[in-house]
């Protein structure tokens, strides 16, 4: 698959003014670091870059980086968005080097509807993404399951997916992935409105600790690259 080409602009100047007329120019600031080399600044158009990420790899597409002083291969590692409005402020990406392994989280799809989901167990889906190691032009752009014959019961962990040739799962312990559990007489139970509300701002409250814990994986991923490539 040949890897797309985003065109940039160097910019030598930075700051919040900068960013401003940046912006109303309907362009966006960004950065690329990492692999040891000298971060460098650039401008872009956010149209582009969407058009490269809604492609079948979305954030996982190597991206080749054409208008600055060397051409860079990258991942984009962050793209931050405002608050209110959504729309994107500023892009940060990772310099990868073709020929060594990187660390990349990967969403996982499930395939199927499960047998004991037929028979009136339900569906628990308890990661939706998983950390892998490969090469940069391998990182798949998902990891597909198919739980079409799992029975009430049976579960599908993290060591037993089926991955591509040259792509490892990075874990500590072999977690689950999802499981078809037997429904309990608390889930058969109407919720009340207060108690919805309230499990509401859990599951929000969840998804922002995972949010948080993710960013930390991130963030240790990076530092061992980054480690890895000055030892290289």
């Amino acid at each position: 698959m040949d890897t797309p080409v985003l065109n940039v602009e160097a910019r030598e100047t930075t700051g919040k003014s900068q960013a401003a007329k940046l912006r109303q120019q309907g362009l966006i600031p960004a950065v690329c670091y990492g692999g040891g080399k000298q971060p460098l600044s650039m401008a872009l158009e956010p149209a582009s870059l969407l058009r490269i990420l809604r492609g079948p790899r979305g954030l996982n597409s190597l991206i080749k980086l054409q208008g600055l002083s060397e051409e860079r291969t990258v991942f984009v590692q962050e793209i931050q968005k405002h608050p209110v409005q959504r729309t994107w402020l500023h892009v940060d990406f990772l310099y990868v080097d073709p020929n060594l392994p990187i660390i990349r989280r990967v969403p996982v799809e499930l395939q199927g509807r499960p047998e004991g989901v037929k028979l009136g167990g339900v569906l628990q889906i308890a990661r939706r993404n998983i950390r892998i190691e490969s090469l940069p032009a391998n990182v798949p752009d998902k990891i597909a399951i198919d739980v079409s014959s799992l029975q009430i019961g049976d579960s599908i962990h993290v060591e037993e997916l089926p991955l591509p040739e040259g792509v490892k799962a990075i874990y500590d312990q072999n977690f689950t992935i999802c499981a078809v559990v037997a429904p309990t007489a608390e889930e058969e139970k109407p919720v009340a409105e207060g108690e919805e509300a309230e499990a509401a701002a859990a599951g929000e409250a969840g998804e922002e600790a995972a949010a948080g814990e993710q960013k930390e994986e991130e963030k240790q991923d990076a530092a061992k690259q980054e480690a890895g490539k000055e030892k290289a």
